[in-house]
């Protein structure tokens, strides 16, 4: 038989070992039926959906599914990439081809030879024609099996006619293992289509899932042994049966039974959590929860409460927790680390997955991860080939975060699936049968706001409940969210008009209708800040010093990292503040020094420092705005836009204190009553364009929506404080509400802002998957290169290295050294200053980039010292040849 001739996996043990082509796809094929058997995934209820309600049935409809995964591997483009004496006649002589992945192969010999097979197809009442349209949805699927559906091509040469002929050998030969397959009716009807369609997306991941598996040579070892194909099926299954046992298994959700079981520390649950508690949740289908109020109400908990009632009451499995930052994410695992093991029945062995780009520098994450069991190998015509394709699939979070009962990690992990990037089918399969829970929603910008929209529309389309955390949602940004879940659930809800005494707020919406209610404040957490107002840095400066003098703890916030850097210097050098006092926290720090300089924050502002806290200061940027709980007893801030100063407000007196910093349990703070200081330009009642760029001009290229900066000022001038919650709402509107009128000498800016808003929203738009026609080419034509869960400008990442004794050592110590010795940059930033660094060059450089596995034209590498000038510091970061300019007026 042909089918002997052809290779599917190689060794690397001298270069002459191979695994055939037909004993690869039966290998993938035996672990396809026992995840219908056991259910894994769901991938089995997918199929009774379909229409294969007899399990038996849908394990052998899948196993003959993936045995044409691999078509594309009969190439001869594919069969040359390797060489043995077994094949030296068959595949002689060498040609030269076009580049095109076995996967696009695999589709294109279906849609041009093997589709006229008619003996290949299973048993149908379908006519031939309605049949092979009807097994032609599937093919996308099973040869769609490296992270992206196949290309659509029409013109290949990549087979000899002995290649196809062997295909077609290859799938008779193995239809007869299969005698329960019959290609259901259903598939070609309207219905039918649109469910295959919308199933496709998870039944293709559980492929990957599958191919991954198929592929371990732990399980698999490589044969080139010729035998009936039915006597290798017997071994197959015997294999993967063993092999599918590295799978998670299925856990059990524990009955709810009140909040102390989650959180033993709550004695009196705020009113939200309260409401949590008390919300009916029993309507069929998906639903969304927005939950509203102040910092320190207890969202967090009080969404963990309804998604753990969810879960009991069947509704979900697990949930994914999205965070708008990596500092945030690492500081919500820690949270739930405490508290997930009590969604689970004792006896489980849920998981729990931290998820985003530096997750393996956070031990208490490593820790946790599953056993590398498995091991793929190469596929060598994949343009972006895993030599541990399932490996990854255990030791990668990025990719199997959402696939465990609990994940954590930055939002854009869980936008990924609804982008066409590389293995988003496997995120799409995680977040089936979750709960979907999004902190911080305020904080994207226009173009993440449309993907979130995205997602919520494809968690309602699923049939999954998403919950929204927010301090403040304008009724714009409310509309558009309620508006996705309602397209997405194919229902005619919409977001209800809420007024100024609206807050804080519940918004629950399914199918049928919307709740929102009230829900009255915590009173430990109602708070009033006045707003005082600075015109020059000096002037700031000199509170600085008046803070310390008197004994108080300080920050000022500001808007851009060199502002920070510089203000930084001049307390220094004017004898402001002690050295030992002064902290300086911005984004361009290595990873090692961001994390002790973290670390060191919370231990001297956070909620349980006390003696500690009395003269001591902090300059930062926006890194402290969200991810950190930490207390200040007095704040300057640069102006920003409304939202991210009721958050840096927050920051501020956050906790009961004596009048000596020492935390208390009750009772009211004894400080003098909080005073945010803002840093703006002089009030102008009819400002002229450059009325901020003019005062503040790292501030305008920050925040380039100068128009809301107004308004920001004038709303605050007006209020004469930020009252929580009594103005949050007004506050927010006065901002960003659809029917404020801007001033004329805005008009440009005004434009332009209208015009990027339009533009951020449609780009999103384009990058968002064609969920309807299902798990195919036309699902999505955007380029690769183009995908990004965040429009910025682009940023590079730069490696510290010390020289010692001529060797290129990393900057940080420990383990993991040469991560936690970099950190990224603005692209336009680095570009403006790379001269001003000495950088590892040449034969040194090609070196480097070998031992790190990092491409040479992109890598940079920058050689510190602590000589004064190298450019970076612990204290103070990258900075380059930075200048101390005066002091704005």
């Amino acid at each position: 038989m042909k089918i002997y001739n052809y290779w599917g996996k190689t060794g690397c043990v001298d270069g002459n070992q191979y695994h055939l082509l037909c004993w690869h796809s039966l290998d993938v094929a035996a672990v396809g039926y026992w995840m219908v058997i056991y259910n894994i995934y769901h991938i089995d209820s997918y199929l009774q959906k379909l229409g294969l309600r007899d399990t038996e049935q849908a394990a052998q409809f899948f196993s003959w599914l993936l045995c044409w995964h691999d078509i594309g591997k009969f190439s001869h483009s594919f069969q040359q990439l390797y060489s043995h004496i077994d094949f030296s006649v068959e595949h002689k002589p060498f040609r030269h081809y076009e580049n095109i992945s076995h996967s696009t192969l695999g589709y294109w010999l279906w849609n041009n030879y093997l589709n006229e097979c008619l003996e290949l197809f299973p048993p149908s009442a379908l006519s031939p024609r309605k049949l092979r349209r009807a097994i032609s949805m599937w093919m996308p699927i099973t040869t769609g099996h490296h992270g992206h559906p196949p290309k659509s091509i029409q013109e290949v040469n990549n087979f000899r006619q002995q290649d196809k002929e062997a295909a077609r050998e290859f799938l008779l030969a193995i239809k007869n293992l299969f005698p329960l397959v019959e290609i259901p009716e259903y598939w070609d009807d309207d219905e039918g289509i649109e469910q295959l369609n919308h199933f496709s997306w998870f039944i293709s991941a559980a492929v990957v899932l599958a191919d991954w598996t198929g592929s371990s040579t732990r399980h698999f070892p490589l044969i080139a042994e010729k035998m009936p194909v039915e006597d290798y099926w017997a071994l197959a299954l015997g294999k993967a049966k063993d092999a599918v046992s590295a799978f998670p298994q299925p856990v059990q959700i524990a009955r709810f039974s009140g909040i102390t079981t989650l959180f033993p520390f709550i004695q009196h649950p705020t009113p939200l959590q309260q409401k949590a508690q008390q919300l009916d949740i029993t309507s069929d289908g998906a639903q969304l929860f927005i939950l509203e109020d102040v910092t320190g109400a207890g969202k967090t908990e009080a969404a963990l409460i309804l998604t753990h009632r969810l879960m009991a009451a069947g509704k979900a499995q697990g949930l994914y927790f999205g965070l708008p930052t990596m500092a945030t994410a690492n500081a919500m695992f820690d949270r739930l680390a405490a508290c997930w093991l009590a969604l689970y029945q004792p006896d489980s062995r849920p998981s729990l997955v931290l998820a985003h780009s530096a997750r393996g520098l956070m031990d208490r994450f490593t820790r946790s991860i599953w056993p590398g069991a498995l091991a793929g190998s190469e596929e060598p015509d994949d343009s972006q080939s895993f030599s541990q394709d399932c490996a990854a699939w255990f030791a990668d979070s990025n990719k199997k975060a959402l696939l465990a009962e609990v994940g954590v990690g930055t939002l854009d992990q869980a936008m990924m699936a609804v982008m066409p990037f590389k293995h988003g089918n496997l995120r799409m399969l995680g977040l089936g049968q979750k709960v979907l829970l999004a902190d911080e929603i305020h904080a994207y910008d226009w173009y993440m706001s449309r993907i979130l929209e995205g997602l919520i529309e494809k968690q309602a389309r699923d049939g999954n409940s998403t919950i929204l955390l927010s301090a403040t949602l304008s009724q714009q940004q409310r509309d558009r969210l309620i508006a996705a879940f309602a397209k997405g659930s194919k229902s005619r809800v919409e977001a209800p008009l809420l007024g100024y005494d609206d807050y804080p707020w519940i918004t629950q919406v399914t199918r049928s209708e919307v709740v929102s209610l009230r829900v009255e404040t915590r009173k430990e957490v109602e708070r009033s800040v006045t707003v005082g107002w600075m015109h020059d840095e000096q002037a700031c400066i000199a509170r600085i010093g008046h803070a310390v003098d008197r004994g108080r703890c300080i920050a000022w916030i500001r808007n851009s990292v060199d502002d920070a850097v510089r203000i930084y210097r001049q307390l220094v050098s004017q004898g402001v503040v002690a050295p030992e006092n002064l902290t300086l926290f911005h984004s361009r720090f290595a990873f090692y020094d961001r994390q002790r300089i973290e670390s060191q924050t919370l231990d001297l502002f956070g909620k349980r420092s006390a003696a500690q806290r009395p003269g001591k200061v902090i300059i930062a940027t926006q890194v402290i705005e969200q991810s950190l709980d930490i207390d200040l007893d007095e704040m300057i801030s640069d102006l920003a836009p409304i939202d991210l100063l009721i958050q840096r407000a927050g920051r501020l007196q956050r906790h009961i204190r004596d009048r000596d910093g020492r935390l208390k349990n009750a009772g009211e703070d004894e400080r003098e009553r909080p005073e945010l200081l803002i840093l703006a330009p002089e009030w102008d009642d009819a400002p002229r364009e450059e009325w901020l760029s003019s005062a503040m001009r790292n501030s305008a290229f920050v925040y380039p929506d100068h128009g809301r900066l107004w308004l920001t000022q004038r709303v605050l001038r007006q209020q004469g404080e930020i009252r929580m919650p009594q103005s949050a709402r007004r506050l927010i509107e006065a901002v960003y509400g659809e029917d404020v009128e801007m001033p004329e000498g805005f008009a440009k800016t005004e434009q332009s802002q209208k015009e990027k808003f339009y533009c951020d929203r449609a780009f999103a738009r384009q990058g968002l998957i064609n969920f309807a026609p299902g798990y195919s080419p036309e699902s999505s034509d955007l380029l690769p290169e183009k995908l990004t869960t965040r429009l910025a400008e682009e940023s590079i990442t730069l490696w510290l290295a010390v020289i010692v004794e001529g060797a290129v050592l990393p900057y940080a110590p420990g383990e993991h050294a040469w991560e936690m010795s970099a950190l990224r940059v603005r692209e336009g930033w680095w570009k403006k200053h790379k001269d001003e660094f000495e950088r590892l060059e040449g034969e040194a450089l090609r070196k480097w980039c070998m031992e790190q596995h990092q491409n040479r034209e992109f890598a940079v590498v920058i050689v510190v010292s602590e000589v004064a000038g190298c450019g970076y510091s612990a204290s103070e970061g990258l900075i380059g040849k930075m200048e101390v300019n005066p002091i704005s007026k």
